[in-house]
């Protein structure tokens, strides 16, 4: 039973971030990043990034470099079986900034076949949960800047000439989520969600009732009836617009707390019964987790009677709040 509820945990956090590199959208910039011009939406699984040029190589055989993240030194970390499950990461640095890289073989990762293989969730889960699993490594120990899954140079020179060339901001941005994590709610709205608020508060839907309970034959109580559910089925949407807009507002006026708001998930993308209401990132210091999991807690038990519930998770690489890493 213990390794049935291990895999569970595991699917569910490799779902997670499928879902998580999938669907974010065009992000603004924290004040302390103004000045970035690379912040471009983190959409990895549409559009690798596959540099074409000059290829290293590795044991005589062409490679390309796979790039997981940026830090700050010193680069003291243990070498990683890489995302192609056979070389090892390394670290490239230009002064106190590193690269965690390693060589993949350039005939397997490259544009034509990682933009064919996106489809293919038995190749793409691994290397993926790879990814990730390398990224939280590095954050044991530094801040970092994730790279979106699949972002490939030609060579270890190009790499170094990124980190050269956005090293001040780079470094600035390490400095600034250094006491600070990344994580996740997604909101969850059950079926009868809002159903009974509507009701309550519609005028409309009220005379509709009372024409239902007077109609004259069943073929107009059944139009009468399908017109409610229509009108029903239409404001509930806009409430439950207008909780996650509440919702997300309420989270975001507790203290020292940044946000970023993702596209919501279809019931067949999350497997979940009730419909994605709220998708949420929030960056916050590390000495306010405790209290913002609390407060989250709190949230959902004042929000029970409408039918909702909450996923928190946590923390994540901060992909919704770091300057694109890209070509």
């Amino acid at each position: 039973m213990e390794d049935e509820a291990i895999d569970a945990r595991q699917e569910t956090q490799d779902r997670d971030t499928l879902k998580s590199l999938k669907s974010l959208k065009s992000l603004k910039p924290l004040k302390p990043l103004k000045s970035l011009k690379s912040l471009e939406p983190l959409n990895p699984l549409k559009s690798l990034n596959v540099e074409r040029g000059t290829t290293s190589t590795v044991s005589g055989l062409e490679s390309h470099i796979y790039l997981y993240c940026l830090f700050r030194g010193p680069a003291l970390l243990s070498p990683q079986k890489g995302i192609d499950g056979v070389n090892t990461t390394l670290v490239l640095s230009y002064k106190d900034l590193c690269a965690l890289v390693s060589p993949v073989p350039s005939d397997e990762y490259n544009e034509e076949i990682l933009n064919r293989r996106v489809e293919d969730l038995r190749w793409l889960t691994p290397r993926v949960r790879r990814h990730e699993e390398i990224v939280r490594y590095v954050m044991g120990f530094h801040s970092v800047i994730p790279a979106r899954f699949g972002t490939i140079y030609a060579s270890d020179e190009r790499v170094l000439e990124v980190l050269r060339s956005g090293y001040d901001e780079f470094c600035s941005h390490l400095d600034f989520i250094s006491d600070k994590e990344e994580w996740g709610i997604k909101v969850y709205a059950e079926e009868g969600a809002g159903r009974e608020a509507i009701a309550a508060s519609s005028e409309v839907i009220s005379q509709l009732d009372k024409r239902i309970s007077l109609a004259t034959s069943p073929g107009q109580a059944y139009l009468l009836r399908r017109k409610r559910e229509n009108l029903v089925s239409q404001e509930r949407i806009d409430y439950l617009n207008s909780l996650s807009d509440r919702l997300y507002q309420q989270i975001l006026s507790w203290d020292r707390i940044e946000g970023r708001r993702n596209k919501v998930l279809s019931k067949r993308a999350t497997g979940k019964e009730g419909d994605m209401i709220l998708n949420a990132a929030f960056l916050l210091d590390k000495l306010d987790v405790e209290a913002f999991k609390e407060k989250v807690d709190a949230l959902a038990v004042s929000y029970q009677r409408d039918v909702i519930s909450f996923e928190i998770s946590g923390p994540w690489p901060c992909y919704n709040f770091c300057p694109n890493v890209g070509l």
